[in-house]
Parts: C-alpha cells; structure tokens; sequence
C-alpha cells in the first residue's frame, strides 16, 4: 500500500488542541507543485473533504476515555491514535491563491502532511439558480440523502440561534425518518409532523423534514414529550413515531453542561462567563449526539394509531371594524352588531409559548 504526500497543512497551531478548537479557525493548504494541475476548477466548490496523516500518533487503544464522557471503543471517535493514522475533515473552501487552499474547519496541526483532496459528495453537481427555484430544499434533500447530520445540524443552528442536544435530536429523527420513507418533502402537506412538545426538539424536526406551522405540516400536540409521528398521507406503510428514550443521558455522560443548564437556563441565576461556556458545552454535545445512532437513542415504532387533520382550509376574510384589520373569517367576533378582531373584542384567545397552549 503506497500513500503520497500531496501537500501539507499551514496552522497556528504547532501541537495538537482540542478538535473543536481548531475547526474554530482558518488554515491553508500548501499543495506540492507536481499536484497542482489537480486543483484545476476546485474553486467550483464550496466544500472540500481534506485526508491527512496524523504524523505525530504513537500508538493506540481500541478502549479509550473520552475528553468528556464515559470511554468508548476507539471506532467510534475522531481520536488521531489509530492504527492506521489517518484523519478526514470536512472544510469550507475559502479562496484558492495559486498552490494554496485557504480553508474554515480544519482540525489538523502546522505540517500535517496532506494525502488527498475531493470535492465533498453533498455539495457536487451544485444546483442552477432554475434548479434551486424549482425544488427549493434542495440541498437538505442532498444532505439527507447522505445522511449529512452534521452539516444539517449546522443549518438547523441558522433557524434555532444556538446548538443544543435537543435540536441534534430532533434534526437526527427528521434525517432518519425521510431516509427511511425516501421522501422529499415539498410543503404541500403531504408529509406531516405531529410533535409532542414545543421545545428546540421541534425545530430540528421542523428545519430538516420541512414540516412548518407556516405550511401547516407540523401538527403540535400539548403532551410535554420529546416524541413526534411522521406520517405520509395516503399511505399507510408511512407511519413512523420517535420517542427519546434515554432521558438521562444529558446527566449522565455530560454532567457539566447539565448543571450548567440547571443554573443559566432552568434557575436564570448564571453568569455571563458561566451562560457562554455552557453554550460551548451544548455546542460540543449536540456535534456528538448528531453522530449517534438514531435505533440506541429513539423508541421508534411503525404503524401507530393517529388520526389527522384534514387539509389546511382556506377561508374568506373579514375586516375589523374598529382597527380597520383583515383577519380570517372564522377568528372574528361578533360584537355591537360589528365584526371585531379578538384583540379589539378584548376576547379570550390561545396563545402557544414555553408553557404549551395556553389560554390568555
């Protein structure tokens, strides 16, 4: 077996840090002048897979202690002591300056010898501008269909504000859900999500299935569980609920980032200092469950009993005679012989927040 060196990585860091750290940086790539040629319309993508050889591994163990959480077998972990020491990162491609390739996300040392370079699978054949007018989640639909978790969790973050385990969660059910069913959601309610709870659960489900209250696709229901039914209408074979069975796994393998949780978010008592690194802990676990697999963390069972709405009506308006507002017709109120919106009325209406449905 023959590997070559093809370049080698320019980094701040001299000795190994953290994974998590470095991927915070940019880097370059110094590509050896015989390989030049090959970086010919490299430019064309915006991601790049980077294999390297961990040069300074010595040794390794199949069973090995985590930076944090309990030990693991050494197959299921970036750990760069392994027997055959090579690492494979995902990166951003920055900008190309002749044999240099500035990158974003790069967790490998200064001089880390470069064995290849390709072009990252989910992002080849990059859509049109009329490819991406006309199927508009196509590049979840990418991710999805290679089971990218990571980088949907990324674009999940986009939506939700921050990464937290409970978005990892539900971003892992959705990925998992459309593999299974080989579905490609449009937002015309043919694909429905009924979600047990309002919490950052729901946005990962509503961010990668595409089932939106906007598009009346995501159905809540108020029972406070980290579960959701993905149904396919039409079709009864499509029928998948998810519950989140292991409810102390928080606790039990990231400890600080639940304590921290308790203090910052749970008892609003923490510190800047102290609301930044949990933020940094939720940030670290969500990366981690995103790589789980979904059969150990999920309760997944087919074929449940579910009934649904119809299809999302569509009603006339009318208009509020004091505010002059258009609201629809059914949510008026009769007042006085006038039609009124519920606020004008000064009438009871449900309001959904962090408590669940409640009724104002």
């Amino acid at each position: 077996m023959e590997i070559n060196k093809i370049g080698e990585v320019r980094s701040k860091y001299k000795e190994p840090v953290g994974p998590d750290e470095m991927r915070k940086t940019k880097s370059i790539i110094e590509v050896e002048a015989e390989y030049v040629d090959g970086l010919d319309q490299i430019e064309d993508y915006e991601y790049l897979q980077i294999l390297f050889y961990f040069h300074k591994s010595e040794g390794y163990d199949l069973i090995s202690k985590r930076r944090r959480g309990p030990e693991r077998g050494l197959f299921t972990s970036r750990s760069p002591r392994r027997p055959t020491p090579i690492g494979i990162t995902t990166v951003e491609l920055l900008k190309r300056e002749g044999n240099k390739l500035h990158v974003y996300g790069l967790d490998a040392i200064d001089g880390t010898p470069v064995i290849d370079i390709k072009p990252y699978a989910s992002f080849m054949d990059q859509p049109t501008l009329s490819l991406q007018k006309k199927t508009p989640r196509y590049r979840i639909n990418k991710l999805i269909k290679y089971q990218n978790q990571h980088d949907l969790l990324l674009k999940a973050g986009e939506l939700h504000g921050h990464y937290c385990p409970y978005l990892a969660l539900g971003v892992l059910a959705a990925a998992d859900v459309l593999k299974r069913f080989g579905a490609e959601n449009d937002g015309m309610e043919d694909l429905l999500a009924v979600v047990e709870t309002n919490s950052c659960f729901s946005d990962g489900i509503q961010y990668t299935a595409g089932t939106t209250f906007g598009n009346n696709s995501l159905i809540y229901r108020d029972f406070g569980k980290t579960a959701v039914t993905f149904v396919k209408r039409g079709d009864s074979t499509k029928n998948l609920r998810y519950y989140f069975k292991d409810s102390d796994l928080i606790e039990r393998e990231y400890p600080e980032a639940a304590e921290l949780f308790e203090k910052v978010v749970a008892d609003r008592n923490g510190s800047r200092e102290e609301e930044e690194k949990m933020k940094e802990l939720w940030q670290e676990t969500a990366f981690k469950i995103i790589e789980a697999d979904p059969d150990k963390l999920f309760k997944i069972e087919a074929d449940v009993e579910i009934e649904l709405p119809d299809y999302a009506p569509i009603f006339d308006n009318e208009q509020c005679s004091r505010c002059g507002e258009k609201l629809m017709a059914p949510k008026a109120v009769q007042k006085d012989d006038k039609v009124l919106c519920k606020d004008c009325a000064g009438s009871s209406y449900y309001q959904l927040d962090g408590s669940g449905i409640v009724e104002k």
